[in-house]
């Protein structure tokens, strides 16, 4: 199958991730121990592991993320959130494997035929809180407003998580996303990944190729002044060569001229690879 026909929407990245979260939790110096990964990503999750450009650097943003965003999901519980509200939630596990409250409330949020996917496959397996799923479609402006109303009236304090999702986003429907989880009283924290010079690294001519069914489109200059604009604070800012030390990992090497650049002025590009893709935790 050609890199292109691998992926054909937006759920089928989802069986990506969950490969490179397997591949991770199978490592002796593992940083995340996910055991559904493997069979939630298939064969075909696999199959587009072996045809990413950039695997090895791909492999550490998705390491990075998954650590980072656990910290902050940490974070947000320790400050009092009673429901955590996963939109796009794919194929994640941390129900599953993080050792979360009994007492917590988790919602995943997706598209039906993901929700009947991965209901179906961890059927015999138990989470570590009360976790209910709901089929929607949260491109539909309507049918995410009617949902947020729903869940907004059953919760106090609510966390948002949108992993993965903001980069598919359209910039508009990354505003209008904004703007409907901070009208939502309840809703109080959010936290999400974003990218600055890494979307320009993903979007290598067969990278790009490989996405051109599910392609990245949200594409401004300042993410966090883009949302912090909409109302919304910053608590924490997770960077991603800081999180790679913090659990003992280094980006893998680049290429000429990108490595010679490193290092004739480290600090400079520890700066912008930094900025390259972060984890952020924002409240109201």
């Amino acid at each position: 199958m050609e890199k292109d026909q691998l992926i054909n929407n937006v759920s089928d990245t989802a069986l990506w991730i969950a490969a490179f979260r397997a591949l991770e939790s199978e490592r002796p110096d593992a940083a995340f121990k996910d055991t559904l990964a493997r069979k939630l990503a298939g064969e075909k999750g696999f199959q587009m592991v072996e045809v990413t450009p950039i695997k090895k650097h791909m492999a550490f943003a998705m390491t990075t993320r998954t650590t980072g965003i656990d910290r902050l999901i940490n974070e947000a519980i320790e400050r009092g959130v009673d429901t955590v509200i996963n939109l796009g939630a794919g194929l994640d596990t941390r129900p599953y494997r993080m050792p979360l409250p009994v007492n917590l409330q988790w919602v995943e949020v997706d598209f039906p035929h993901m929700i009947e996917y991965k209901s179906q496959l961890l059927a015999n397996d138990i989470p570590a809180c009360h976790l209910h799923r709901i089929a929607a479609d949260l491109s539909n402006d309507a049918e995410r407003k009617a949902l947020f109303n729903r869940l907004g009236a059953e919760t106090k304090r609510a966390l948002l998580i949108t992993e993965g999702v903001v980069g598919y986003l359209t910039n508009e429907q990354g505003a209008r996303l904004s703007r409907d989880i901070y009208a939502m009283p309840s809703f109080q924290y959010w936290i999400m990944d974003y990218n600055g010079g890494l979307s320009r690294h993903r979007r290598t001519n067969t990278l790009k190729k490989m996405l051109s069914r599910a392609p990245l489109q949200f594409n401004v200059d300042d993410p966090i002044a883009f949302f912090t604009s909409h109302g919304w604070k910053v608590h924490d800012n997770i960077y991603l060569l800081d999180e790679g030390d913090r659990i003992g990992r280094k980006l893998p090497s680049l290429k000429f001229p990108y490595n010679l650049f490193i290092r004739l002025f480290p600090k400079k590009a520890r700066e912008i690879g930094n900025k390259t893709y972060a984890y952020v935790l924002y409240g109201k």
